[in-house]
């Protein structure tokens, strides 16, 4: 019998988050979906309840992590490990980012440095840990392994009301790009998902369920797929 196929969601939530979730348990073999976020309360009663109502075979585990806090993640890491023991951890999704706007020189250099933590890395942290695992689970035809991540048009167009933002994803996508060129030869689909602008129930491309489409559609193009794709309206 094989593993069950896991999914893991760092940056759980309304929107992409969990409906990217939603997505993956709908319309793929994965089996095991574990969503994280600090909001422990919200993961609970919303967001597994969400994916859950895709699919209620999947099974859907939740736990807290807070990004922010760097010297956390190592022991968030080892609970995942035991969450996942005998599975093959397939996809890592990273979805962290907190959006502020304010007056350029409004932004604290402690504001800034937290938003870098999470967004970028939090992320360093969960590739070391990760990209092996991912490795090694290629040599299996059947596996598509990929860490995929919700970025944005920030890096190349900044918003100077959003300047932590603007600054960290450009690091962010520095990240993944590096990554992408290390490991991707080595059959481990490492991509970006650039989100360009708001999103919104109403809106014809940027809403929730059209993205969620996409990056499945993206993981299961697997290395082919490339670097990353554009999601715009």
């Amino acid at each position: 019998m094989a593993p069950p196929r896991t999914l893991i969601v760092f940056g759980a939530g309304p929107g992409i988050g969990d409906h990217i979730a939603a997505q993956f348990a709908l319309a793929t073999p994965i089996s095991h979906i574990i969503l994280l976020a600090r909001n422990t309360s919200r993961l609970s009663t919303s967001d597994a309840p969400f994916v859950t109502s895709h699919n209620a075979s999947v099974k859907v585990s939740t736990l807290a992590i807070d990004l922010s806090d760097l010297s956390s993640i190592p022991g968030v890491l080892k609970q995942l490990d035991s969450m996942t023991t005998g599975e093959d951890v397939e996809v890592i999704l990273f979805n962290a980012a907190r959006i502020r706007a304010a007056s350029p020189l409004d932004f604290s250099v402690e504001e800034i440095e937290e938003d870098l933590k999470t967004t970028t890395l939090a992320l360093f942290l969960v590739s070391q840990h990760y990209i092996p695992r991912l490795q090694a689970l290629a040599s299996k035809s059947s596996a598509k392994p990929a860490l995929l991540v919700t970025n944005s048009h920030l890096p190349w167009d900044p918003v100077p009301q959003l300047l932590s933002l603007s600054l960290v994803k450009a690091a962010q996508k520095n990240l993944v790009e590096s990554l992408n060129r290390a490991f991707s030869e080595s059959g481990v689909h490492v991509g970006l998902l650039h989100v360009e602008g708001v999103v919104a129930p109403e809106n014809k491309v940027l809403n929730p369920k059209t993205i969620a489409e996409r990056a499945v559609k993206f993981w299961e193009d697997g290395v082919g797929g490339g670097l990353g794709i554009r999601i715009k309206e």
